[in-house]
């Protein structure tokens, strides 16, 4: 029996066929799973979407699984069916797998997916492939189920570093998933975030605006610089895994840099720990203890992987020497009968829109777009000669097998968060609560009447008084928040904040005030303990945006500080800080129409010219 497994990942995609093992789709054995959209509507996937990418880098999805809950990708000025795009990278695999298959055809074809997938993803990616032209039986195929098969009849857990999430699963002897857990903000891709930004920290002041450029694109020439900026430190995360230093080329003005594996084991020990509370947490609720703990994923080369899961959790782990093929490499030997399928989708996780904006924050919210996988695009697929949209659909019809049921929440969104945030010690009186929450939030506040005069010239407070300054004023507003809030309360549309919380956030005290502003806009302005309280909830807060971000310092009314701004289909996030002082705020917008449209910098405009405070 000829069978063909296919792990098409967040960034990269290998096949494995039977009787010949893993497949050379693109010159190697993985494939990067990116398209690109040329002018004449074609799509180009993997290595030619990356080459392709120089040219008009608005044409170009690194990552187009990430969008798996949407309807379209917009590249260029088209919006591309998501369908079409997976349907690209299974086309490209074909294409290899025929020319070994000679005539002969396939009985099975593995499509391995999240466990946590439910129906509505699983049939988004069944109906890519038949798409695709794929004509064998389809079989979606767990992941942690795919590499518990090669572990024999024990129990062990599936550690996978993903470029995306992070996942965990804890499996019987009989391959069943007896409790698992993720992380939506610990990848790979956040990985190489966290390593521009310790470049930007090196070099930036050589040339503020020039690093900028590189991180709110106009031109280009600045998105090409960016894009190769990333290529870089991609590769030199990875060789960091082998070597103890390398060199990152940098765009110009900037002359190269060092980064030695030390620092780059700083950057990601922390969130190295949640993984591994997290896979304690399941191991504790599955109540058994594996016997081996697998490591999957290109991020679980770094050495540091598995010394903390063996210091954590006392199991030295199963490191494979190709961590990017166990999945599909699994899913060739797995038992089908062993295989069993979540059965229904996640829930949306709507929640009452709290008077607070908590932490960490996804600004990756999607409603629902339900898709007939029968309905593609126009837009022809260049490698191997595919065209969009003309696959034949098998077997399945509007109400067949294949047809897409409900629609499924964002995967950027966690189902849970360990409660590791920092704890913060109450102000003395007066205090509202900040709750810090799972995953999306979304700021709605009552307007009241009143304003107040904003502060100027002497009666700025200092830092050491806003530690102790409890006092509010009929909106809530303290001295110092209201420094910080400049002459944002004097259009009304704020008051203090009661305190709210949600199912699965963990508390830290803070003094809040809420602020409608206009286009969909709100603020919330946060009184901490300390300086270091409010760092930490606002890097929780950034480090939670599952996509690009923007980036930039700000002074005003006596302050200084930076800000950072995310969005993701129509819900935009600003998180900005004051430097030195126990405070930050968190602007918020929700885009009901072109929600597509929506940008971090059109976020940014709106911070720097309607709520950044003056001088």
């Amino acid at each position: 029996m000829r069978v063909l497994s296919v792990d098409l990942g967040t960034a990269n995609t290998v096949a494995v066929l039977s009787d010949h093992g893993v497949v050379d789709v693109d010159g190697g054995p993985t494939m990067p799973s990116s398209v690109y959209l040329d002018e004449d509507g074609s799509l180009r996937v993997g290595r030619e979407a990356e080459r392709r990418s120089r040219e008009d880098p608005s044409r170009y999805e690194a990552n187009p699984k990430r969008h798996i809950d949407k309807a379209t990708i917009k590249l260029g000025e088209q919006n591309l069916p998501v369908n079409d795009a997976l349907a690209a990278i299974y086309a490209r695999v074909m294409e290899a797998v025929t020319a070994l298959l000679k005539g002969e055809h396939l009985d099975e074809i593995r499509l391995t997916h999240p466990a946590e997938w439910g129906p509505s993803r699983r049939n988004r990616l069944l109906s890519s492939a038949r798409l695709a032209g794929m004509t064998g039986e389809l079989v979606p195929v767990p992941e942690a189920i795919a590499v518990a098969s090669l572990g024999g009849g024990r129990p062990l857990a599936v550690y996978d570093f993903g470029a995306d999430t992070f996942d965990v699963s804890v499996l019987d002897a009989q391959h069943r998933i007896l409790a698992d857990g993720s992380l939506s903000d610990v990848g790979g891709l956040d990985i190489d975030q966290a390593l521009l930004e310790h470049i930007g920290r090196m070099v930036s002041h050589k040339d503020p605006a020039g690093w900028q450029r590189l991180l709110r694109p106009t031109t280009i020439d600045d998105h090409r610089a960016r894009l190769g900026l990333r290529e870089e430190l991609r590769l030199a995360k990875e060789d960091l895994s082998e070597l103890p230093q390398v060199e990152v080329l940098m765009p110009e003005p900037f002359e190269k840099v060092v980064i030695t594996r030390a620092e780059l084991e700083g950057l990601v020990r922390s969130s190295l720990i949640r993984t591994t509370e997290v896979l304690i947490s399941a191991v504790r609720r599955a109540g058994v203890t594996p016997e081996h703990v697998y490591l999957v994923g290109g991020s679980c080369r770094m050495p540091l992987v598995a010394q903390m899961i063996a210091e954590k959790v006392g199991i030295v782990p199963t490191n494979p020497d190709h961590p990017e093929t166990i999945v599909a490499s699994g899913a060739q030997v797995v038992d089908r009968e062993m295989i069993t399928l979540k059965t229904e989708d996640d829930k949306p996780k709507f929640v009452e829109p709290p008077t607070v904006v908590t932490a960490p924050v996804s600004p990756a919210v999607t409603g629902p777009h339900p898709v007939n996988p029968n309905v593609s695009g126009p837009n022809p697929v260049v490698s191997g000669s595919y065209p969009s949209g003309s696959y034949p659909s098998g077997a399945y019809s509007a109400s067949g097998t294949y047809q897409l049921t409900s629609p499924y929440p964002n995967p950027n969104v966690s189902g849970s968060y360990p409660a590791n945030f920092p704890q913060q010690q109450a102000p003395k009186k007066n205090t509202k609560k900040v709750f810090i929450g799972v995953g999306a939030a979304v700021v709605a506040v009552a307007a009241i009447i009143g304003a107040t005069v904003a502060l100027s010239g002497p009666n700025l407070p200092s830092a050491d008084e806003c530690k102790d300054d409890v006092s509010q004023d009929e909106q809530g507003f303290t001295k110092c928040l209201r420094q910080l809030a400049g002459h944002v309360p004097d259009g009304g549309g704020c008051e203090k904040a009661d305190s709210a919380q949600i199912t699965g956030m963990e508390e830290i005290k803070g003094t809040v005030v809420s602020c409608t502003i206009r286009d969909g806009y709100a603020v919330q302005y946060i009184l901490t303990d300390s300086v270091t309280g409010a760092e930490n909830n606002a890097d929780a807060i950034t480090k939670s945006f599952q996509t690009d971000r923007v980036e930039a310092d700000w002074t005003g009314n006596g302050l200084q500080g930076d800000y950072r701004a995310a969005t993701s289909s129509g819900t935009g996030v600003l998180v900005f800080r004051a430097k030195d002082r126990p405070m930050f705020g968190i602007l918020t917008k929700n885009a009901e129409e072109n929600a597509d449209e929506l940008k971090p910098d059109e976020m940014a405009d709106f911070f720097e010219k309607s709520v950044q405070p003056g001088e």
